[in-house]
């Protein structure tokens, strides 16, 4: 009579039925077994990582593999047809799949000996850290009677000694051909492409965007990543021709991971391939499914970040683990609104911005928790008030500081929303005394930043640009890929005296950022005061030529170099349109503008009655008045100093050695 099977054994033979059954079904995946066995994914994911020592993403993966396995091997069909029949909707994918798992591709199945592929091949091993089986596991699965049991012992020993033996020989190989390839490298680094829309619909292509951006997000809550590529960085690479290796070595990596996203009626997948950049090698690979009206895809992006970490031997932290798992809002249509007004705020237009409001704000009726509309709703505001001239300044930073307050009232911890917060009250309220003790800790307690106001900015502009130049060193060696480092740091060497190295890192970094923004919108201001006028006005015609948007700093610009050049009249065109912005009441600091295109022309009189104007309307760019180099000829007059102690400098009180 043979031996009644064991609890988890039942269980693992449950499970192998209903894959069975949806063999078929690409869409059959995680949650769709929890499911059927009643189980949460989580505790599906727990229970088999008991007994197996799998996830379940990957116990599914070896089971339709080994189906495929033995498909290939009777020769019932073309390799493209059993990739099919075994729930792989691309072939490609399949025979990534089949080739990490087994060591060799599916086409050479025919030409091996049918017994000689482990459960658990070598290469799998290997590749994502599976520790080899041993004898009490192997009696446990497949439940031998005790006498064939009792034969096979001798020959199992004898098999496992071998494998282990060659799994010893290649560690120590690939240890010294890889090193920076393996689980044990110290450098755990990680590069997240821009996922490909395989949908059809290209009104998929904010969702896509935002799958990338959600993976990058749980990434970087990981702290043992050494790196996590932004946003920005990748986006260089979206459509690039440039191979693995390349862009590994340029965004400073040692992983890239590439992904699809794909919606097919309500059913939606999400393909990936983890891969050493270096090497071109990849070594991971898996598919995702899950339901559109759901939150399958929370669930996708969490599992996501977590089976990325284990395949690069990162460690997780329960805190971590719970962080990456948290849903952030359970209304889906508040989701999708949600992604829809990122996808705007991401092209950084004066339109685009505009049209991002209304979407973070419909987000926010249909969840009134959602944290992150909150955070997305602020940003749109702050930056439309400091810039573009999209709204009056002091409206943006009130409806930026109410979304930021309540966002405060669900997390007060949330990352980054302290120095938004902070970043307000130095750019809108010039509370200096407010900012200055949250700078002294952000000093003492370094965070990467990839819009450093406060560790840059307000440094620079309270008279501490040997601090920012420090801090410009520590954010460009974790991130080199992030324009604006380098204006801040060239920026800071500038008003130390350091004309030439300021203009060596423009010369150096300008053909990296010179189809970003932000990089040229501060290049060009930054050239014109190294006195590289010729340099200046290549980056301004680009802003012109390439951008719809024509803030005040570049009128200014415009309207000074007209002067230079002799051209009287365009000037006075230019002055015009400064004038009827401020008369507009229109962000982007008009009436400072003003005020420096007088001093230029060494007008003090209708400098000073701009310098007043522009504090009346609270400009932002009055925060530039200690340190604007061109207003030096006036600090000996009262009327520098009255403004000086209104605006609020004299009450900054630090120690430092460059005051």
């Amino acid at each position: 009579m043979a031996s009644e099977l064991s609890i988890d054994q039942a269980f693992i033979k449950k499970l192998t039925d209903l894959l069975e059954v949806n063999l078929e079904n690409e869409h059959f995946g995680v949650q769709q077994l929890a499911e059927k066995v009643g189980l949460s994914r989580s505790q599906l994911h727990r229970k088999l990582k008991a007994i197996t020592g799998k996830s379940a993403s990957r116990f599914i993966r070896q089971y339709r593999l080994r189906k495929a396995k033995e498909m290939l091997t009777d020769n019932v069909a073309t390799v493209s047809e059993i990739a099919y029949r075994v729930g792989f909707s691309s072939p490609t994918y399949f025979n990534t799949c089949f080739r990490i798992y087994y060591g060799y591709p599916p086409g050479k199945v025919k030409y091996r000996n049918k017994d000689a592929d482990p459960e658990t091949s070598i290469n799998e091993i290997l590749v994502e850290g599976i520790k080899p089986p041993v004898i009490k596991d192997f009696d446990k699965v497949v439940g031998k009677p005790f006498k064939k049991r009792f034969v096979l012992v001798p020959l199992l020993v004898a098999i496992l000694l071998f494998l282990l033996t060659y799994i010893i020989y290649l560690r120590i190989d690939i240890a010294n051909t890889t090193r920076d390839s393996t689980s044990s490298n110290i450098d755990k680094s990680i590069a997240v492409l821009p996922f490909k829309n395989y949908s059809g619909d290209p009104d998929m292509d904010p969702f896509c965007e935002g799958m990338t951006d959600e993976v990058i997000s749980r990434l970087t809550k990981i702290k043992s990543f050494t790196k996590v590529s932004s946003r920005t960085s990748i986006l260089l690479y979206k459509d690039t021709n440039k191979n693995i290796p390349e862009i590994a070595s340029e965004l400073g990596v040692t992983h890239i991971l590439e992904g699809s996203f794909q919606k097919s009626g309500n059913n939606i997948k999400v393909s990936l391939q983890l891969i050493d950049g270096p090497a071109d090698n990849h070594f991971w690979a898996d598919e995702y499914t899950g339901d559109w009206n759901s939150n399958d895809i929370f669930k996708i992006q969490a599992e996501v970040a977590e089976n990325v970490a284990r395949n690069m031997d990162v460690q997780i932290s329960d805190s971590e683990f719970e962080a990456i798992q948290k849903i952030p809002t359970n209304n889906e249509e508040a989701y999708r609104s949600y992604l829809l007004a990122k996808s705007q705020k991401h092209k950084e237009n004066k339109s685009s911005l505009a049209s991002a409001i209304p979407l973070f704000e419909k987000a926010i009726l249909l969840d009134s928790d959602y944290i992150e509309s909150y955070i997305g709703l602020a940003d749109v505001w702050m930056t439309g008030g400091l810039v573009w001239g999209l709204y009056p300044e002091q409206e943006a930073w009130a409806n930026g500081k109410n979304a930021l307050e309540r966002a405060q009232k669900i997390d007060s911890n949330y990352s980054g929303l302290e120095d938004m917060l902070y970043t307000g009250y130095f750019y809108y309220d010039w509370d200096f005394e407010r900012v200055e003790p949250y700078y002294q800790r952000r000093l003492s307690n370094f965070i990467f930043d990839r819009t450093p106001a406060i560790v840059a900015d307000y440094a620079i502009k309270t008279g501490r640009s040997k601090d920012a130049i420090m801090a410009m060193e520590k954010c460009i060696a974790i991130d080199p890929s992030i324009g604006i480092f380098y204006t801040f740091k060239a920026e800071a060497l500038m008003l130390l005296g350091n004309r030439k190295e300021a203009i060596d890192l423009m010369n150096a970094t300008n053909m990296l950022f010179n189809d970003n923004w932000w990089y040229l919108r501060e290049s060009a201001k930054l050239l014109y005061y190294l006195g590289e006028y010729g340099k200046s006005k290549d980056q301004l015609e680009i802003l012109k030529n390439n951008y719809p948007d024509y803030p005040p700093i570049l009128m200014w610009l415009d309207g000074v170099y007209s002067y230079m050049d002799g051209n009287k009249d365009k000037a006075s065109k230019h002055l015009q349109e400064l004038e009827n912005e401020y008369a507009k009441g229109s962000s982007g600091s008009p009436a400072w503008f003003i005020a420096l295109y007088y001093c230029t022309l060494q007008d003090y009189e209708k400098t000073f009655m701009w310098l007043q104007r522009s504090y009346d309307r609270h400009e932002v760019e009055l925060t530039w008045f200690r340190e604007e180099s061109l207003l030096i000829p006036l600090h000996n007059d009262p009327r520098y100093k009255d403004l000086y102690d209104k605006i609020g400098f004299s009450n900054l009180k630090y120690s430092s050695a460059e005051k």
